[in-house]
């Protein structure tokens, strides 16, 4: 009966808050804020208008103001003349300390949130929060939108902040490229069939990471969860990245192994204690809490990767969003290259979309905003979208894809380069030597000579293993070369770093490589069968 909470109306991007000192369970003053909302259709508009009157009329305190107790005869809140606390940001909805539950009556959204997270809307509530019978130490599973039916639940909710660029000015500038957009199909990535071993791998990878991490990034309206898209953005970056090696904590930490090369040039994805390259620590002003990127940019939010010029923003669901971050983009490739230059750069939100933008001299050309989301079973091969392939498409290594549909016509182009001596030596042999290498050694062959790069590039390298395909039915379950020559299979998982001692440790995730036997295969199948 003594947990407390918080209650408020939110009008006009306002939230008039009142404290929950006692009951703030749903089966308390939930259930009762849930009844002052008429379930009549004829009474709600009535309703809403009265509410918003009583708002514009309210009593303002810059104290705290303590909710009132509830009437015996009609359960009906009393108290309206205490006035409320006015307060602008949101971030208090989310539970934290020992506030457990706080309510919202979002006027204009029409929606009653739970916690900050679940919203439910106002003109067909349900007739009860709690829908299970009996307690339990999870209590806020009383609320879960899975125990809500979906035609309570409202998933047109606006609560982002206000861009604070000139949006006009934004406007103009990118009316004045005057840009062509042009579909996903039409910049030549490939289709899944079409792919190689370590462009499928790189999705393949990518789905887990996204299941388990992107949930509470749908949230970034908070600045909570706003300050760390530029970690998750770099961790998805990184996974997507065709033959890009994965690195581990026990790699890193072998003597040796990395003594001839410069890890300076590689990059890491997840939690490994090593992030060396200049570009990630270049993005981590975009995890600091600052409100990127809705102010200017900085130069430090963009870095060069294989060709591309890539930033990470907040959303892109926004036209004016799209507006103003092609045309930050475009800035960025043109200062100081001559009219001639050609460039690709990629945009990637924190709302898992995507806008790729290529300039060719004085033609700006961008794609329409792509989901890169995992597609519903059954729908694509390898469940993989068009926004997934093209990405896949322009983060392989250069020349193992074609250029965009539009320059292959044009003069330039470098003609094939022999690579020297190795190229006599047959692809298989150049294979055996790659497998069988350490993990600093093979970054030091993949800058010898193309040929032995191609090999390189042609199957992932996951610490000791090299990846040869995805076991059918697993998720991430693969078959796998060791150095030592033998096949294994191997088990992936994207997993919590669960740091007791850290405050931040369910932000950080680790991938954990182990091999798994033929008996075990059964078990792991009803776990990690394709979804």
């Amino acid at each position: 009966m003594g947990t407390g909470g918080y209650f408020a109306y939110r009008y006009e991007k306002k939230y008039y808050r009142r404290y929950l000192w006692y009951d703030a369970y749903p089966s308390g003053h939930g259930q009762r804020l849930a009844n002052m909302v008429p379930r009549d259709p004829s009474a709600f508009k009535d309703w809403v208008a009265d509410r918003i009157k009583m708002l514009e009329n309210a009593k303002l305190d810059d104290e705290e103001v303590t909710h009132p107790g509830v009437s015996v005869d009609d359960g009906e809140y009393i108290g309206d003349n205490l006035g409320f606390n006015v307060i602008r940001d949101l971030e208090w909805t989310f539970i934290g300390g020992f506030i457990l539950w706080t309510y919202v009556i979002d006027l204009d959204n029409l929606v009653f949130t739970i916690n900050g997270t679940t919203h439910l809307r106002l003109d067909n509530m349900p007739p009860f929060l709690n829908d299970r019978s009996s307690g339990g130490d999870d209590h806020r599973s009383y609320v879960g939108q899975a125990r809500i039916p979906s035609q309570h639940i409202s998933t047109t909710v606006d609560l982002w902040p206000a861009p604070n660029f000139d949006t006009e000015e934004s406007q103009r500038n990118y009316k004045a490229l005057r840009p062509i957009i042009v579909p996903a199909n039409e910049w030549g990535a490939p289709t899944w069939d079409d792919l190689s071993v370590s462009q499928q791998f790189s999705i393949e990878f990518t789905h887990q990471l996204l299941r388990k991490t992107s949930g509470k990034f749908i949230y970034a309206y908070a600045p909570f969860i706003r300050s760390r898209i530029g970690k998750f953005c770099w961790d998805v970056l990184c996974a997507s990245v065709p033959a890009l090696p994965l690195f581990q904590k026990d790699d890193l930490s072998q003597k040796g192994d990395f003594s001839n090369v410069d890890l300076c040039r590689t990059l890491s994805c997840g939690f490994t204690g090593f992030y060396s390259l200049e570009a990630y620590h270049g993005m981590l002003h975009l995890t600091t809490g600052c409100d990127l990127p809705f102010g200017d940019r900085e130069a430090g939010e963009y870095f060069w990767f294989r060709d591309r010029i890539i930033t990470f923003c907040v959303r892109l669901g926004d036209p004016t969003y799209v507006a103003y971050e092609v045309e930050q983009m475009v800035r960025k490739m043109r200062h100081g290259h001559d009219e001639f230059m050609e460039s690709v750069g990629i945009i990637l939100s924190s709302q898992r979309e995507l806008v790729v933008v290529a300039v060719d001299g004085p033609i700006v050309r961008h794609t329409p905003v792509l989901d890169i989301r995992t597609t519903p079973r059954g729908e694509r091969p390898g469940r993989a979208s068009d926004g997934r392939l093209l990405l896949t498409h322009l983060l392989s290594p250069p020349l193992t894809t074609s250029r965009l549909p539009w320059r292959i016509t044009h003069p330039g182009q470098l003609p094939p380069v022999s690579s020297g001596p190795t190229m006599n030596l047959p692809p298989e042999i150049l294979r055996i030597i790659i497998h069988q290498v350490d993990m600093g050694t093979y970054l030091a062959l993949c800058r010898v000579s193309r040929s032995i790069r191609s090999v390189c590039v042609a199957n992932p390298r996951v610490g000791k293993y090299t990846v040869l395909h995805r076991v059918p039915e697993f998720n991430t379950v693969f078959a796998a070369r060791s150095m030592d020559n033998e096949l294994k299979t191997i088990y992936l998982q994207w997993k919590y770093t669960r740091d007791v001692y850290s405050s931040v440790s369910e932000w950080e995730w680790e991938w954990e490589l182990r091999e798994v036997e033929a008996e075990e295969l059964d078990r792991l199948k009803l776990k990690n069968n394709v979804q």
